[in-house]
Order: C-alpha cells, then structure tokens, then sequence
C-alpha cells in the first residue's frame, strides 16, 4: 500500500489531478464536486489546481477530449482510410462492434461514459459526444459502408438508411446496459452475449442467410 501511494505521488500533478476528478464526477456528479475536493484527493491545494487548470470546468473539457479521442478507434484503422473503403468486408462491423466494447471495458472509458450520460442535458459538450459520437456517427458509418457494399455487390440488397439504423441503436441501448451492470459490479455475460447474437444475425442479414 505504502508503495502505491509512493507511486502515486511520482505522477505528474496534472494527471493524478484528471484521474482524481474523473472518479469524484463519475460518483458524485460534476455539480456536486468542489475544486477544493478535488486538491485535498489529490493531496495538494486548492490553489495549486489552478496551476494546471483555470477551472472546474477545464478539467470536464480535458476529460471529455480524452473520451473522444479515444472513441476515433473505435473504427478499425482500414475504414478511417476513404481509399480502402472498397476492399471492407461484412466483418468490419464486428471488429468495430469489438473495439467499442474493449473501449468501455476500460475504467477509465467507462467513467467518462457515466460522466457524458449524466451531463447530456446540462452540458453542451457531453450532449455531442452522446448525440454525435456515439449514435448518429455509428450509424452514419454503417449506412455508408453498407450503400458501398450493395453498390460493389458484396452483400445482399438492402435499404443501407433503415438497416443501418436497425443495427446502431439497439447496440447504443446494449452498450448503455453493459456499462450501467459494470457500474455495479453485476455480471455482464448476459449482455454481451446479447451483443454478439445482434452482430451476428446483422451479418446474416446482410449476406442473405436470414429473411429481412
């Protein structure tokens, strides 16, 4: 223990100040923190925040930045090339269904998660990443993708808008029940499980072994 507490105190200032107020927000919700809480977690003063961060707030945009960046993987590194898009297979949306579920999987990622879905309503900021990041570019992505593919005949006919549409969302609501299980160390076996049967009867779907 003595030593994690060692460890801790080598980090440099600003991260231990982005981690200690990423769990304070995720518990306590941003509102209900004080910058004063955050420095005496930290260890150090409230006036030596500001050192690193002109405010409160600054700390939930750093945050929210990171969570964005790191959701950018979520598409495997062959989709994020427009020159590529020809040569996708039906099995990029599985590897990217994959990466977004390692994605929350993370402590980090999924606090972030927890602090973009309590703040929605209140903060501009957190609205995007949920509206934007999370719903309507899966989906945008999936239409896209599946338009070309009918285009090349690599899959079977579909209407790319409606399936695409039929795909995202449910794995938006899945990813919501997975991560608010995890929040309260419940099992999450039955939602992946879920998860994995919607990619697959998906890919079925689009290679014409299932009846639309």
């Amino acid at each position: 223990m003595e030593n994690e507490k060692s460890k801790d105190k080598i980090r440099p200032t600003k991260e231990r100040i982005f981690e200690v107020s990423l769990e304070l927000f995720a518990s306590k919700g941003f509102d209900a923190v004080s910058v004063r809480e955050i420095g005496r977690n930290v260890g150090i003063r409230e006036s030596s925040i500001y050192n690193h961060y002109p405010s409160k707030n600054a700390i939930l945009d750093d945050i929210f930045q990171c969570f964005e960046k790191e959701l950018i993987k979520m598409r495997p590194p062959e989709a994020r090339n427009p020159d590529k898009i020809n040569e996708l297979t039906p099995d990029v949306f599985r590897e990217r269904v994959n990466r977004t579920l390692n994605i929350l999987k993370t402590p980090k990622m999924a606090k972030i998660f927890q602090i973009s879905t309590s703040e929605q309503f209140r903060d501009e900021r957190a609205k995007k990443i949920i509206l934007h990041t999370l719903i309507k570019e899966p989906q945008q992505f999936t239409q896209k993708i599946l338009e070309k593919m009918v285009e090349n005949g690599t899959i079977n006919p579909v209407n790319p808008k409606i399936l695409s549409v039929e795909f995202q969302y449910p794995l938006f609501s899945l990813f919501l029940e997975y991560l608010l299980l995890r929040s309260e160390d419940s099992d999450t076996s039955t939602v992946e499980e879920a998860i994995s049967n919607h990619v697959d009867y998906f890919l079925n779907t689009i290679r014409g072994e299932n009846s639309i």
